[in-house]
């Protein structure tokens, strides 16, 4: 598992979070370049540090986490690296190095939730729609919208009038907005409101309700990822991907 460094423009914008920080203190840029060090020498638990005390500056960057979950690879740590894989995911749903990684964890857990496969054409949909992105797509199309435009415009002031032509380019550039903009919605309900979570203790009974006294469901292991559908204090009510369902206590796993 290789490490990622950062871009320039990402090494740009940790410098200015850490501007106004004390001036001995390592900016986020110096304490990733250290934990790159580190780990490349074999210090994966130096590494991990590093990499994690560089996240606590509030920075919020895909290669960090990825790297991060490298070194909790290698240290064992299988829920903290799929846990950190996930939200470099979230960050970054196209990178192909990530989702080569969260896959390869994932494949170690002991945990097989066996659901259906999509048809192909919805598997080649979502893969589309990872890798353009939410903000691709938003772009897309405020873009359609403004060549909509452009034509209208063009047919009404055109000295021949408006045409055929111009209506059909028209309504074909609307559709296409439409289903961007449809596209656009499933993606960001997808990527950015769906609220998981990651199992971090090595077994974790998933109870009918939240409470202790609650009769005990099934168990989960280990780096399983759930998704969390409601919240009532200390514990989270949490799903697989098969349609089971329980409550765990929060300690027990980690958002994304």
């Amino acid at each position: 598992m290789r490490i990622a460094r950062l871009a320039p423009a990402a090494t740009l914008g940790l410098l200015l979070i850490a501007a106004g920080t004390s001036a001995r203190a390592e900016s986020p840029e110096e304490l990733v370049e250290r934990g790159n060090s580190a780990y490349e020498a074999g210090d994966y638990a130096g590494a991990a540090e590093a990499y994690r005390t560089a996240l606590r500056y509030g920075v919020r960057d895909p290669i960090v986490e990825y790297n991060l979950g490298n070194a909790e690879f290698r240290l064992g740590s299988l829920g903290q690296a799929i846990l950190r894989y996930e939200r470099a995911r979230r960050l970054a749903p196209a990178d192909p190095d990530v989702r080569a990684n969260l896959s390869f964890a994932r494949s170690q857990c002991l945990d097989r939730v066996e659901i259906a496969p999509p048809p192909t054409v919805v598997r080649s949909i979502v893969l589309a729609q990872d890798r353009l992105g939410p903000d691709r797509q938003a772009w897309a199309v405020l873009a359609t919208l403004w060549l909509a435009g452009a034509v209208l415009v063009a047919g009404l002031w055109r000295p021949g009038g408006w045409r055929p032509l111009h209506g059909w380019l028209l309504a074909g550039l609307l559709a296409v907005a439409a289903l961007v903009f449809a596209s656009w919605s499933v993606t960001v309900e997808r990527v950015e409101r769906t609220h998981l979570a990651v199992v971090i203790d090595d077994l974790v009974e998933v109870l009918a309700g939240p409470g202790e006294n609650n009769p005990t469901l099934f168990t989960v292991h280990e780096g399983l990822t759930l998704e969390v559908r409601a919240e009532r204090e200390e514990w989270l009510q949490v799903s697989l991907p098969n349609g089971l369902n329980g409550w765990v206590h929060r300690s027990a796993i980690a958002t994304v």
